[in-house]
């Protein structure tokens, strides 16, 4: 299984890398700002994906098989608790958000979202 978690991280790399690559495309093309907001975001989701590809695995080698389930649910609502969280301070401690920022972010959201949905489905059918 440390196969699995180098190929992981790996991926992750790419999917960071590739993240990167098509918001410096965007913000050169379509003049959307990338600025400390984006890098936050792209941060967050970047240890947000390491946390539960940990938690999944451990939840995976469970011996409860419900735990798994419980595990995919609760990174479902803490990823939207913590979204909108990260947009609603941003807004009032630092900067006004606009719809650039929110642009940006959501880029960010979509990779590390597909990504996650792909290796989760990775470690549930190792569960089985």
């Amino acid at each position: 299984m440390t196969m699995e978690i180098r190929r992981f991280y790996i991926i992750l790399s790419l999917v960071t890398f590739g993240a990167c690559i098509s918001l410096t495309l965007i913000s050169q093309i379509a003049k959307v700002k990338v600025d400390t907001f984006t890098i936050i975001g792209l941060s967050f989701f970047l240890l947000f994906s390491i946390f539960i590809y940990h938690l999944g695995f451990i939840a995976a080698k469970s011996p409860n098989k419900y735990l798994f389930n419980n595990v995919v649910m609760g990174m479902i609502f803490l990823k939207l608790i913590f979204t909108v969280a990260l947009v609603v301070i941003y807004d009032k401690k630092i900067a006004h958000v606009t719809i650039q920022h929110v642009a940006s972010y959501l880029i960010c959201y979509l990779f590390y979202t597909v990504y996650e949905v792909y290796y989760m489905s990775k470690l549930a059918r190792w569960k089985v």
